[in-house]
């Protein structure tokens, strides 16, 4: 990494995280950057990634329908359409960030998340089912990871032919936070 990186990376904060921990964060990285020296560059990025991980909270990057469930973290297949047939599984995947983690003991990290479903029709935002901690992920890692994934995988049943919002809540158990996304899809 050299000086430009390390000001670039300064320059993407946010205008109100200039100043205290985010700053003094990445001022530490241009430091080491400057001094050639590479450890304390690695120490520092990674003190400056984990600020910058948890300034954020949770939210979410990639969110797509899929046609077969993820076998890893950026590993997905793109659904052509949102369009169902009656009682046929919908699968999301989903890349929840900013979560906080837990000690899972014998020096293990856990994520772990429960999820809430409300389905809406579409056209009257009519809130047609609530399913409060529908299901449950948790993840163990050695690392604190940052690359997760959650395949979720939702069956309307017989839910009548019509147009629907999925929104789908994730409450983080170990940050306490929570955060929510939405789904339009069509049963025929």
């Amino acid at each position: 990494m050299n000086r430009c990186l390390a000001l670039a990376l300064c320059a993407l904060l946010p205008a109100t995280a200039q100043a205290g921990e985010l700053a003094d964060a990445a001022a530490a990285v241009e430091s080491a950057v400057t001094a050639n020296d590479f450890a304390a560059w690695q120490s520092a990025a990674a003190a400056l990634e984990t600020k910058l991980w948890f300034s954020a909270g949770l939210h979410f990057g990639t969110l797509t329908l899929v046609s077969a469930q993820s076998t890893g973290y950026g590993v997905y297949q793109s659904r052509a359409d949102n369009v169902y047939a009656q009682g046929e599984p919908i699968l999301i995947y989903a890349e929840p960030k900013g979560y906080g983690y837990g000690d899972a003991g014998n020096g293990m990290y856990e994520i772990a998340f429960d999820i809430d479903l409300i389905v809406k029709d579409t056209a009257s935002g009519e809130v047609l089912l609530e399913s409060p901690a529908l299901m449950q992920i948790t993840y163990q890692a050695m690392v604190p990871a940052r690359e997760f994934v959650a395949n979720l995988n939702y069956t309307l049943g017989t839910a009548p032919p019509g147009s629907y919002t999925l929104e789908t809540v994730f409450h983080d158990r170990h940050g306490g936070q929570q955060a929510s996304f939405t789904s339009d899809i069509v049963i025929r």
